[in-house]
């Protein structure tokens, strides 16, 4: 038996927004920090980012996907902490269009790794299940809400931090804001885009100086629909 607090169940497109297939949760969620995720704060889950890297089906945790520095982040202590809680496990499957099925699970506590184990077992003959019945049904779902620049995460990111700030941001900037907001610490950062961490330190402060901001927390206010607080 595995005990979960919440369920959900989307597909991760990546060019555009997630679209939601079904849920159910055991406690009231922040509905407005719901439609903030499926608006653009998606683009921080490290379940979605872990979806663009042409995946295999299976059972993932969230400590196989997230950044080293993902519990430190205003997305956990904002979002993940209230609407998934301590804990999660997804079983993602590529679908022939072009999107991934994503079933997610929440729990107020860690999974143990035999809930784990029992979760991969089921999830061998689930995943297919699952697959097939959205085979027939995706011909009938909405479209998803696409961009011009197709499934440039940046892109959709850049747009979300526009709604706020008119600053013009570079690719590099962009990606770091991504990094810091995912919670990859600087030493992930440098490794993942081949510089040292003293170049890194510095994309950070160009990044905050041209949005005026100081601080992570007021970064990820910028892509959600509430009121930033600048210096």
């Amino acid at each position: 038996m595995v005990h979960i607090d919440n369920w959900v169940v989307v597909i991760f497109w990546p060019n555009g927004k997630p679209q939601l297939i079904a849920e159910i949760q055991s406690r009231t969620p922040n509905a407005e920090l719901f439609k903030g995720y499926l608006n653009s704060v998606y683009l921080l889950d490290p379940f979605y980012q872990f979806s663009l890297g042409g995946i295999s089906p299976g059972v993932y945790c969230l400590d196989e996907v997230a950044p080293d520095h993902f519990r430190e982040t205003e997305y956990f202590r904002r979002y993940f902490s209230v609407n998934v809680l301590e804990d999660e496990v997804q079983l993602l499957a590529p679908l022939p269009a072009g999107g991934t099925l994503s079933v997610s699970m929440g729990s107020e506590r860690r999974f143990s790794s035999t809930e784990i184990g029992t979760l991969c077992l089921y999830g061998a003959w689930l995943l297919p299940l699952m697959c097939h019945a959205l085979a027939a049904q995706t011909a009938v779902l909405p479209p998803p809400v696409s961009s011009p620049a197709g499934g440039d995460r940046r892109f959709h990111f850049e747009q979300a931090l526009r709604k706020r700030s008119n600053a013009s941001l570079t690719n590099r900037e962009i990606e770091i804001a991504l990094m810091i907001l995912a919670g990859h610490s600087t030493k992930n950062m440098a490794r993942l885009l081949g510089v040292s961490p003293a170049t890194a330190k510095v994309h950070r402060r160009n990044l905050y100086k041209k949005l005026n901001i100081s601080s992570q927390a007021t970064l990820f206010l910028l892509i959600m629909d509430e009121e930033p607080e600048t210096n």
